[in-house]
């Protein structure tokens, strides 16, 4: 009888223990009117502002160390860095809430075209100090081939007057994470002789797939690109 009841508490345990995995437990997500509210809370209190800062700060300390070491070698180096553009370089902020923190496609597209998104001050601060110190930027962006004029006048009334490269994803590309793309495009720049120093996004997806020596994460609570 005991051997019986053993053998059943054993089985229990197990059959607990699987259901554990097959059928996960979820408890109730935070509610989405909340959830606006932080993030504009976020935003306006200005804690976007100083994470935004804070780490724009640490890549530009480490560009620049990366520079002067590399301007003291023998046969210095092509060094660059990538930069993404929407919520790295410029800021949509003003569209998301506008849009409530929802758009299709078409929407966002319109927004892009109007070429009027405010200028990520801290982000060009590092532009400016990489360009005096002979490092390559480049743009690559999740932003489609089709919005390469309105984009690039994006750049310029933002205040980025020159890049080594601007690489924009194909209106054809249909896989479902931008990192294959993004990684190809960090692949094309090391094929031309750079080293890339550094990659500077606000998705994960901005610093996956290698081809840099560093990846520096900004902040978005706004959205998910995979």
């Amino acid at each position: 009888m005991k051997g019986t009841m053993r053998s059943i508490t054993r089985t229990l345990v197990a059959i607990t223990w699987l259901a554990c995995f097959a059928f996960p437990s979820y408890s109730e997500p935070g509610n989405l009117s909340v959830l606006k509210s932080e993030i504009k809370q976020y935003h306006d209190s200005g804690s976007y502002q100083k994470e935004l800062e804070r780490v724009l700060y640490q890549a530009q300390d480490y560009i620049l160390k990366q520079a002067e070491i590399n301007q003291k070698q023998k046969n210095p180096k092509k060094l660059a860095i990538v930069l993404d553009i929407d919520e790295t370089s410029i800021s949509n902020y003003n569209s998301i809430i506008h849009r409530d923190f929802g758009a299709d496609l078409n929407q966002i597209h319109k927004d892009i075209l109007e070429a009027n998104a405010p200028v990520i001050a801290p982000t060009l601060a590092l532009y400016k100090a990489a360009m005096e110190h002979n490092v390559a930027i480049f743009f690559v962006t999740g932003r489609h081939l089709s919005e390469l004029k309105a984009t690039r006048l994006n750049l310029l009334r933002a205040g980025f007057k020159n890049w080594a490269g601007l690489y924009l994803r194909p209106d054809t590309y249909r896989d479902s994470s931008i990192v294959p793309f993004k990684t190809k495009a960090r692949e094309s720049i090391t094929k031309q002789g750079y080293t890339i120093v550094a990659s500077i996004g606000d998705q994960q997806s901005d610093l996956k797939g290698g081809y840099m020596q560093k990846g520096f994460k900004l902040p978005n609570p706004f959205y998910h690109l995979p």
